[in-house]
């Protein structure tokens, strides 16, 4: 493949996650310029991608052959105008406020080939606000992925009430030549609906840790060795079909829900946490990890790229949704 056919990416920001994205694009042979106001942290930004595209590979989740050259594709843009002047995609992930995000999308407008779609990555700012300065905002969506970018294949793709719908499916294609598995979002939505979700689950372990149920070790113990797992297969909503055996829709809508009725009403309603509360809790995470967290991140990135290749090549067993088929259970996926 010559560089006339290869996808050209600009990557706007170099913090951690714009190194993420730009490591998963050139693990793919894809061409990548990085780009930063911030000229310290872009200097460092090179070394640290050569590592992150290495441990793709060493983790299995890059072909070495391809990843082998892929520092050779990247590009440290030496101005705004050097990073995106000829980028099909370009993906925006500056940690700014929305002000300063409008701008900045503005600037990278003024100076990006008319063609070009313009990506977000926040859950957090809708693209009907950020595209507040831009005069395409037709081309213009935003998009999310959880930590570890690199590995974990969902992307939640939202697109503005200007997104031309050919944009989507074009930045649809673009995810699934990266590997990931994309999933469109209906219509904005704080938060999304990962984060909806994460935020939801997150205040439950919160309150149990506080309220005195259960240590905050063992929090950690009964999501990722229950729920977790069956999740991990087929969903909230395919679990409750599944576990309802021959009794199918009607079992689960009778009793299941049901029996989550009677537990809605006593679950956690606070919004905010008490400076107290706060600092009971951060006390708890240090007792239980202290200075684990590099050593933890990388055994669970070992476990998540095993668990990944099992997923993909699992050919036994029911056909979950993460094979994409549309409508493939009844629902409009």
């Amino acid at each position: 493949m010559d560089n006339q056919q290869r996808s050209r990416v600009a990557v706007i920001g170099a913090g951690h996650r714009g190194r993420a994205w730009a490591a998963l694009a050139l693990s793919r042979g894809w061409l990548v310029s990085l780009y930063d106001a911030e000229s310290p942290l872009l200097q460092r930004a090179s070394e640290d991608v050569g590592d992150r595209v290495r441990r793709l590979t060493d983790l299995g989740r890059a072909d070495p052959l391809t990843a082998a050259g892929a520092l050779s594709f990247l590009r440290v843009g030496r101005s705004l105008l050097n990073a995106v002047g000829d980028a099909d995609w370009i993906l925006e992930i500056m940690p700014l406020d929305l002000a300063a995000r409008q701008r900045l999308l503005e600037q990278i407008e003024q100076v990006a080939p008319p063609e070009t779609i313009m990506v977000s990555l926040t859950r957090t700012m809708p693209a009907s606000a950020l595209c507040g300065r831009l005069r395409r905002p037709e081309r213009f969506l935003c998009a999310y992925v959880m930590d570890p970018i690199e590995l974990i294949p969902l992307v939640e793709i939202v697109p503005g009430p200007n997104t031309d719908p050919a944009c989507t499916a074009q930045v649809q294609t673009w995810l699934e030549a990266l590997d990931r598995k994309p999933v469109v979002l209906r219509k904005e939505v704080a938060g999304n609906a990962t984060g909806r979700i994460s935020a939801a689950v997150w205040r439950e372990c919160i309150d149990l840790v506080l309220e005195g149920v259960v240590a905050l070790e063992d929090v950690d113990r009964l999501v990722s060795l229950g729920p977790a797992i069956e999740w991990t297969i087929a969903g909230p909503y395919l679990s409750e079909v599944m576990n309802a055996g021959d009794g199918g829709a009607n079992r689960f809508l009778s009793e299941s829900i049901q029996a989550h009725e009677a537990l809605w009403g006593k679950l956690a309603r606070w919004q905010n946490l008490s400076s107290e509360d706060r600092q009971r809790l951060i006390r708890s995470i240090e007792r239980a990890y202290g200075d684990k967290p590099a050593e933890l991140r990388e055994q669970r990135d070992r476990f998540m790229a095993r668990l990944l290749q099992v997923m993909e090549q699992s050919d036994d067993g029911p056909s979950f949704p993460i094979e994409e088929e549309p409508d493939a259970t009844g629902w409009d996926i």
